[in-house]
């Protein structure tokens, strides 16, 4: 089913998007043989670099109380996570087994967001079905809050980096096939998401894991273990 769906990574063109965009990852789901995009998720980071220093949904989200979860950069939002409601049906899986698992894939483009760049805590705004579905791949982000308005209501979440290491550790179930298959994806041929590094002003190349994780990938093949991939020696001296 993998290869039937492509995860990319979308530049951004000051004139069409919003100052948030200008300091996101977006990424997008496309259905390789009909060439639909059918999803697409948008990593907001801030570190020290960034114009905007408060994520969406503290100002936009009204989610208060949380101010002293954000001093530790650098941090994320996940947000605009989507599917459309026209999926191309696929013959192995039912339209709620697919939607599911585009929706894994999705997540699975935040989590490689990780790998590549490491993040001291990552916040979304979600349904709790989402959440549910993300706790069952040992992916427990923790509530932060009340509900809030925000394109529906919806609850407030957080994940400290060294939750999310354990998640790593744990997970080698659906959510870790899909993001060791992308990030091996990715390292056969980086060049666009170097160009898109090298064009947005607010990282640097060795704020990037890429190419130690290319560099295992070529050592181990697919045995990489996911402790490899995440760097845990190196992240658990910090944490």
């Amino acid at each position: 089913m993998l290869q039937d769906w492509k995860c990319l990574l979308k530049s951004w063109n000051p004139e069409i998007i919003n100052k948030d965009d200008k300091q996101s990852f977006i990424y997008l789901l496309q259905h390789k043989i009909t060439k639909t995009y059918v999803g697409s998720v948008r990593v907001i980071f801030i570190n020290e670099h960034t114009p905007v220093q408060i994520m969406p949904m503290q100002r936009d989200g009204k989610v208060e109380g949380i101010d002293h979860l954000t001093k530790d950069l650098p941090i994320c939002e996940i947000s605009r996570l989507a599917l459309i409601k026209t999926i191309p049906e696929h013959e192995d899986f039912s339209m709620a087994q697919l939607r599911t698992l585009l929706s894994m894939a999705l997540m699975s483009a935040t989590r490689i967001n990780f790998f590549l760049y490491h993040y001291s805590r990552i916040f979304a705004i979600m349904e709790h079905s989402l959440h549910r579905i993300l706790k069952r791949q040992s992916v427990a982000f923790e509530p932060i809050g009340d509900a809030v308005d925000y394109y529906g209501v919806r609850f407030p979440f957080v994940i400290k980096k060294e939750n999310y290491l354990i998640a790593g550790k744990k997970t080698e179930d659906t959510m870790g096939q899909l993001t060791r298959y992308y990030l091996k994806e990715l390292c056969k041929n980086p060049e666009s998401f170097w160009q898109f590094i090298d064009n947005n002003p607010y990282l640097e190349r060795s704020d990037i894991q890429l190419d130690r994780i290319c560099q295992l990938f070529k050592k181990f093949g697919d045995e990489v273990s996911m402790e490899d991939l995440l760097g845990m020696n190196e992240l658990t001296k910090t944490v």
